[in-house]
């Protein structure tokens, strides 16, 4: 049996463009997700359609190859940092931004613009946020330092999806990266973070890759002892469509948290 990848083999066996046939077709996801992809993106508007969360400047922490964390919260910042730890995520962010990216996000942008509900195009939404990009930065959550060699003043609004669990091999090594996240963040500034519950690894084509198998209880005590106050969290168990051929998660979660100041 293979051994679970992890860490630097994500450089090397991660591959952007069977991620995104696989999981990020169309809103269903794959068949093993139940509708774990359409909650994302209820959970992605509701988070910042109530408007309390806003700011000039925001980082996407882990993009990965798809935009679809970053399309609700583009109209509350001014500019959008995009980053990962892999140079062939970065390439097909590049891509996605020249126009050249094959595959296509447009059901993730007609879903949100049809949530939002002000009669706005998908070609339009994907515009806007193309010009508030500012850049695609390597990051790597295992540094003191994520975001070195580049030096930034702390952001607004941090999101991040379906990273830290896979970046993170145990809780004590989650609380350190959720203390660098809160360094990167001004005092008052907000985390948006979208996160699986239970689940301790993920396919992409032949490789399967690890997953540290957190709770919501873990997830929020982790937060709030690194200085964050839980201002929303909602959370959904898998679906009864749900089977285990490409990942084991139990639930999915969206916890918005403020910085103390």
């Amino acid at each position: 049996m293979e051994q679970v990848k992890y860490g630097e083999d994500y450089k090397r066996d991660f591959h952007p463009e069977e991620y995104l046939q696989m999981y990020y077709g169309t809103l269903k996801g794959a068949p093993s997700e139940g509708d774990m992809l359409q909650t994302s993106m209820t959970f992605w508007h509701e988070a910042f359609a109530q408007g309390h969360v806003r700011g000039r400047r925001l980082l996407d922490i882990g993009t990965g190859p798809t935009i679809h964390s970053v399309i609700s919260a583009s109209n509350y910042c001014d500019n959008i940092y995009l980053s990962d730890f892999t140079p062939q995520n970065r390439e097909t962010l590049l891509k996605w931004l020249d126009g050249s990216l094959e595959h296509s996000f447009k059901t993730f942008l007609q879903f949100v613009v049809d949530e939002e509900g002000k009669g706005e195009l998908p070609n339009d939404r994907e515009a806007v946020m193309k010009d508030k990009v500012v850049g695609i930065f390597p990051l790597d959550l295992l540094q003191t330092d994520p975001l070195m060699p580049a030096l930034f003043p702390p952001f607004d609004i941090i999101t991040s999806s379906l990273c830290l669990e896979a970046a993170a091999q145990d809780l004590a090594s989650y609380e350190i990266i959720a203390g660098r996240i809160g360094r990167l963040l001004k005092d008052g500034g907000h985390v948006v973070l979208f996160g699986v519950l239970g689940e301790s690894f993920y396919r992409v084509g032949s490789h399967s890759f690890y997953c540290l198998k957190i709770s919501a209880e873990q997830v929020q005590d982790i937060w709030k002892r690194s200085g964050f106050t839980i201002v929303e969290w909602k959370q959904k168990a898998t679906s009864v469509e749900f089977d285990t051929s490409l990942s084991d998660f139990e639930g999915v979660f969206l916890m918005v948290a403020r910085k103390s100041c």
